[in-house]
């Protein structure tokens, strides 16, 4: 979570005091700094095992990338009042559906998340207070999995808005975050490395 943390710092040093004339930019930028501020929010939720709140906060962040993929191919005007579309990030679709099922209380299993203990398979026991579960790591490992599609977006974002711009130090990061996530037993590097 530091790590991710880590690149925002990054990204916000090289934005910063930058003054965009294009309209779709300034969009794009409000969008960018809306993620990170939201990310920190999940970051504490997870840390505290709050799934049901993050996994809420998750799709607004899938939405959030969505609507900066749909920019770049349609008018301002005739997205404003109107949800961005899941066709621009057809891979996380199907996350989309979950999460959308956990913020609306849609499916009665996704108040599982909430957490319980199974001592007897007849009743199950759920506890007010927030307990780390599988669920918990696997709301980590989405969240992950957002940050990165973010990374990438951000270092398009930042080509098009600096003439000259490499995206050197951001993309060796990511790269660095990936050779630290595999150390790990999260997941979502986990399955960098089956892929591989």
């Amino acid at each position: 979570m530091d790590k991710t943390i880590d690149f925002f710092t990054i990204i916000t040093n090289k934005m910063n005091g930058v003054e965009l004339v294009d309209e779709k930019e300034q969009y794009k930028l409000l969008l960018i700094v809306s993620f990170m501020r939201t990310h920190y929010v999940i970051n504490e939720l997870i840390m505290s095992s709050e799934i049901i709140e993050a996994a809420t906060l998750m799709r607004k962040q899938l939405e959030l990338l969505a609507r900066l993929k749909e920019i770049d191919v349609g008018e301002l005007e005739k997205l404003d009042k109107k949800v961005p579309q899941m066709k621009h990030v057809p891979w996380l679709k199907e996350y989309y559906g979950l999460w959308s099922q956990v913020a609306h209380n849609a499916s009665f299993n996704s108040l599982d998340l909430l957490g319980y203990n199974m001592d007897d398979e007849a009743h199950k026991r759920f506890y007010v207070q927030p307990t780390y579960t599988d669920n918990t790591i696997e709301t980590l490992n989405m969240n992950l999995g957002l940050f990165m599609m973010f990374g990438l977006v951000v270092v398009d974002f930042m080509k098009t808005v600096f003439s000259g711009y490499k995206a050197d130090v951001e993309i060796q990061f990511l790269l660095s975050l990936n050779e630290y996530g595999r150390k790990t037993n999260i997941p979502y590097f986990k399955s960098l490395v089956d892929d591989a």
